[in-house]
């Protein structure tokens, strides 16, 4: 049972994770001073977390979802458009007729995501009853490593490009959800040490 749950962890990792990392559990502390480390333009209202391990990081990452850095697009019904992982796809976020149009199939609707997440300093579970043309989720991560300088440009770029789109107008919800490992999951002191030593060792090797 537990080699499966290393799975979903290692799943889960952010594509440029380095050996040289060491990866750790973090709070809303953590996600504000890497914020203002590195001089992100994210607007607190829009930080979302996973609410749990075994509900909703888990799966998640099943889902192959917890990836970074990553963006992926919902049209107005819920239904999963597109995944954008392009460093230069601001192109296409600031002219939507560039959005895929036709629903991906066999995929997670919007709920299934939003129904996992909380607001990462509240622990508020998300609810916003609005109906919106898009909504997108932007993965991101407090990764330190020689990308980090590379990775803090893309989420920048990312996020400033919708925020511009949402004061032109645009009906449009942004989610950024940081897919790290989470103190308010509240995980036993045998699973986190579990955690933590396999996923390190395993991209430490």
């Amino acid at each position: 049972m537990k080699k499966i749950i290393l799975l979903f962890y290692l799943i889960a990792l952010p594509i440029f994770a380095q050996k040289e990392y060491t990866y750790n559990f973090k709070n809303s502390d953590s996600l504000d001073a890497y914020i203002e480390k590195y001089e992100l333009p994210f607007q607190e209202e829009d930080i979302y977390i996973t609410k749990d391990f075994e509900n909703s990081f888990r799966p998640y990452s099943e889902s192959k979802f917890l990836r970074s850095p990553r963006i992926y697009v919902f049209n107005e019904e819920g239904q999963f458009l597109e995944s954008i992982t392009n460093i230069t796809s601001e192109k296409k976020l600031a002219n939507f007729k560039k959005l895929r149009k036709r629903p991906e199939k066999n995929e997670p609707s919007l709920d299934f995501w939003t129904s996992k997440i909380v607001h990462y300093k509240t622990g508020n579970d998300y609810d916003d009853p609005k109906n919106y043309d898009y909504t997108f989720v932007v993965n991101w991560d407090l990764i330190e490593s020689e990308q980090t300088a590379q990775l803090v440009e893309i989420w920048s770029e990312w996020y400033n490009v919708l925020l511009r789109q949402k004061a032109k107008g645009e009906n449009i919800q942004i989610i950024l959800l940081n897919i790290d490992l989470q103190e308010r999951w509240e995980l036993s002191p045998d699973m986190r040490r579990f955690v933590l030593e396999n996923v390190n060792r395993s991209w430490g090797e």
